[in-house]
């Protein structure tokens, strides 16, 4: 029973990903011969693809004990959750990250075709391992305020809301964002950035 609910959940969410992106999609077919806003559409398209994927992804397979397929995904990500400094991503393997979406967003300024779709899905790829180690940065909440404390949420409160890392977008529209009154106390700060004994 529980699983078909969740099912049905992960269709639903499918679906307003499918609403919310399909209009800017069906834009870029009218702004075809407008080359620049047809080259950011694309590139929007692309972003909010992998903005929804690693939302759902983290909500639905890394958030999901009883799912055969992500057991070993639940594993690594609860032993994240205990240890929230530990991060599997190293330095090299952003600097290659960030050096493929650069070549690639270069490739899609000069050809200019849906192919700017996977450009923009690859740059939310690489810069969702970005933000991810910067939200565990205890001076990310000058720079992203309200994901840092979304993440911090997530992490210590409300492991079943906050799913996005690199956006609070899908958090808003699925409601799955804290309650507007929750707060982060000095220890739960402590812990989330590691100063803890």
């Amino acid at each position: 029973m529980k699983k078909n609910i969740t099912t049905l959940i992960q269709l639903k969410c499918f679906t307003i990903f499918i609403l919310v992106v399909l209009p800017v999609f069906l834009a870029t077919l009218y702004f075809k011969k407008s080359s620049a806003i047809f080259f950011v559409l694309n590139l929007l398209i692309g972003l909010a693809s992998w903005t929804y994927l690693e939302y759902h992804l983290h909500r639905f397979w890394t958030h999901n004990k009883n799912a055969d397929a992500s057991k070993h995904a639940y594993q690594r990500h609860l032993h994240h959750h205990k240890h929230p400094t530990e991060i599997k991503v190293t330095a090299r393997q952003r600097i290659l990250l960030f050096s493929a979406s650069i070549i690639l967003f270069i490739v899609s300024v000069i050809w200019n075709s849906y192919f700017t779709i996977a450009t923009g899905f690859i740059i939310g790829f690489s810069y969702s391992f970005f933000s991810h180690w910067i939200l565990h940065q205890s001076w990310s909440t000058k720079i992203f305020p309200r994901l840092h404390r979304f993440h911090i949420h997530h992490h210590c409160k409300y492991p079943d809301r906050c799913f996005g890392f690199s956006t609070i977008f899908w958090d808003v529209i699925f409601k799955t964002a804290p309650p507007k009154d929750a707060m982060i106390t000095e220890r739960i700060i402590q812990f989330y950035h590691g100063h803890h004994h």
